[in-house]
Formats: structure tokens, sequence, C-alpha cells
């Protein structure tokens, strides 16, 4: 394979999903100059993305600041209020005929005068994000080997030899370029599948956001229109195989047995998606001129709907530290960068971990005292003022402050 002179950036973004397209979009304010490395343009073509991601209000704002908002507006659907419980025990085994799962939901939370969150389809934050990712001066080319030191020295799939100051990893949760830098990882719970698709209800569901805690798997529904919902459904690996097969008519039955009869009706009205979980945790993100963001830096469960907002974190504040450092006159893989980048995003992600799994290893199992015991805490907590605190911190920018997150952009 033949090879050119080395070349040289100063900054290397690698990687080819949604957090690479919002931090190209990003790095654009950074003060230095970057390369992007997405990956092979000649991959199988694929039907469009029918999945969503929830934007917590300090998302909103920061693609409003960055000018990428008025793209996602008219699609995105506002969140003002969610309802959480633990449901009751099945009265009989899977796929059997049942009564529907019915009850109070204890745990409520909610805004008056602005949505929590927002639903926005995947396609079209992508292409809402795609005439500034455009901007950038992007390689289709895969990084096949990094060495970070300083400066950092890659390859590509070419042969072609870069050398750059910082490596910025949005390479997904098995990410080869973070073992190459050395940074341990920790697998979290496994055997997991995500079962994702959307559905109609026959009751109108508005800006509601429903998390239930199944005997089968935590089961979230997230409000997209006033009868429509997105639906993810953590269950076993061996769970998601049956369910996953059944006839529409039998899972439309299925869901409706676990979640119970709030918004009447439920009927799947796309693709049924099945994506094995493979949530990591990575203690240390950085190391020299080298960064971690997205899921090679946290794969979180699915059941908060947090993943895409802790990458908006990420893009957030590795801007406002590279902006620092621009304006010391110092290099994008300057240590200050990297110690910044690791100390600010440490309490955010070891958060939402800490939460994600805990949440899932009590509540997702069979039901008995434990269990009982959750969900009278669960309904305590109703009751208190704390939950608004944690509505607080679900709206974003409480754990990870940004001045993109208070609609504030450093030229």
């Amino acid at each position: 394979m033949k090879t050119g002179p080395e070349k040289r950036c100063e900054i290397a973004l690698v990687g080819g999903g949604l957090t690479t397209y919002m931090m190209a979009a990003v790095l654009q304010h950074s003060g230095y100059d970057f390369v992007w490395f997405s990956g092979s343009d000649n991959k199988p073509s694929i039907a469009t993305d029918t999945r969503t991601t929830t934007l917590h209000h300090a998302g909103m704002m920061m693609l409003e600041t960055l000018g990428v908002w008025d793209a996602l507006a008219a699609d995105a659907w506002p969140l003002t209020d969610i309802f959480v419980k633990i449901a009751q025990e099945r009265s009989v085994e899977f796929g059997q005929v049942r009564a529907k799962n019915t009850g109070a939901w204890p745990l409520h939370f909610s805004t008056d005068n602005m949505a929590m969150g927002y639903v926005v389809g995947n396609q079209n934050l992508k292409d809402a994000l795609a005439p500034f990712a455009k901007k950038a001066k992007r390689y289709p080319r895969t990084i096949t080997n990094t060495t970070p030191t300083s400066p950092n020295k890659l390859t590509d799939d070419t042969g072609q030899s870069w050398v750059c100051d910082l490596v910025i990893a949005c390479d997904g949760p098995a990410s080869p370029l973070r073992k190459q830098a050395g940074l341990k990882a920790k697998e979290q719970a496994r055997g997991q599948t995500a079962i994702v698709t959307n559905i109609q209800t026959s009751r109108a569901i508005n800006h509601t956001a429903w998390q239930i805690f199944c005997p089968l798997g935590p089961l979230a529904l997230m409000a997209t229109g006033a009868h429509q919902a997105s639906v993810v459904w953590t269950v076993s690996d061996s769970a998601a195989t049956e369910i996953a097969s059944l006839e529409e008519a039998a899972f439309n039955a299925e869901l409706q047995a676990s979640f119970g009869s709030n918004l009447g009706d439920l009927s799947v009205c796309s693709e049924r998606l099945v994506w094995p979980l493979r949530p990591v945790f990575v203690p240390k993100c950085t190391t020299e001129g080298f960064v971690l963001a997205g899921d090679a830096a946290h794969a979180l469960h699915p059941l908060a709907g947090m993943g895409y907002n802790l990458a908006l974190g990420d893009a957030a504040i590795l801007l406002d530290c590279l902006q620092d450092a621009h304006a010391r006159g110092l290099p994008a893989g300057h240590i200050s960068v990297t110690n910044n980048y690791q100390r600010r995003r440490a309490a955010e992600v070891f958060a939402l971990t800490g939460v994600t799994q805990t949440l899932d290893r009590m509540l997702s199992r069979k039901r008995g005292l434990f269990t009982m015991l959750s969900a009278a805490g669960i309904a305590v907590l109703g009751k208190t003022a704390l939950r608004h605190q944690i509505s607080k911190i679900a709206m974003g920018g409480s754990l990870s402050k940004a001045p993109l997150f208070s609609g504030k952009l450093r030229k």
C-alpha cells in the first residue's frame, strides 16, 4: 500500500455517528484546525433510521446557540411530564393471556413554563447537523492505529500517516482507539437487548414520557406526537428473541399487558429494531493528547434516555476547554485541555452511570421484598420536594456546566 509524506493537523476527530456530527459542528468554534476521519463511505445502504433521541432542555439551548435547532424545531416533540412506577408481578408466564397491568403512577415530574426535554428523530437530527458537518475537512477513512504521545501519531486505512496534537475518539462503545490508548473500560450489566419501535395510542399521550419497571425489564414510552410514542423496551437477550419474532398482534398484546391501559390500545406502527446493549464505564477518559467522547467514553443503559445528552456535555465542555487553551496560545493537546476535560466530565458521567445501573439491577428482577420496598420508596419520593431537584437535573446543565448549555458561544 502506497503512503504519502506524513501529514499534520491540530485535531483529529474520529468516528461516524451522531456524536461525531455534533463534535464536528462544535469544533468549528474552537479556533483550531481539525480533520474528521468519518470511516468508509462504502457501507451497505440501510433503511432510514426510525429511532429517536431525547434531548434535555440544556441540549436544546446548545443546539439553538449553534444554529442547529432551526432545522429541528418543527419536528421536535416537547416533553413536560414524566411518570414512573414499578409494575406488579406478572400473573402468568410470557406469551399467555392475562389481565392488563393497572395501578397508580406514584412518581411524577413536571414543568409548567418550559419543556423538560424534546424527542427528535435520529435521521432529523443527523440532517440538521449535516450542513455544519459539511464545513469540516472530512476524510472517509478509518484510523487503524494510533499512538498517543506528544504529538500523536496515527495511520489511516490507506496507509497514510498523520501527526496531530489532539485525538478526539468517538468510535463507539467498543472503541478500538480507546484500547490502543491504554484506557480501561469497565463493562456493566450484560445479557440485555433493547427492542426499539414506534407505536400509536388510542388515548392521547400528549407531552408525556412513561417509564415502567416491568418484570421483563424497563419499558419507556416517549411521546412523539399527540397519539404517537417511541418505545425502548429492555429485556434479556433470550426474551428479546421471542418478543421480536412475535406477529404484530401478539407483540401489541404483550406490550399492552406489560404497560397497562393508561394510553388505551397500543399498536406498533414501525419496524421493530433489536439492539444488544453493551454499557461501559470508563473511569479515565483522557491520556496525553487524547480524549474519548460519546459512547466511547460512557455507554449508558437506555432506561433514562440520557445517552446523547452526555455526548452533548462532552462536546460543550471540550469546546470550553479548547477555547481556554486557544486564548492562552496553547496547542490543542496541551495537558490543561485533557486534565480539565477529565475533571469536568467526571461528576455527571459517574452519577448517571451509577443511577442507571442501580435502577436496572434493583428494579428489573423477580418481584420480592426488595422490589416492594423500592416501590414504596418511589411512592414516598413522589410526595417530597426532592423530585423538583431531580427534574432540574433531568433538564441538563446542573451537573455539567458549560457556556453552550446557557445559550452562550464565545467567539
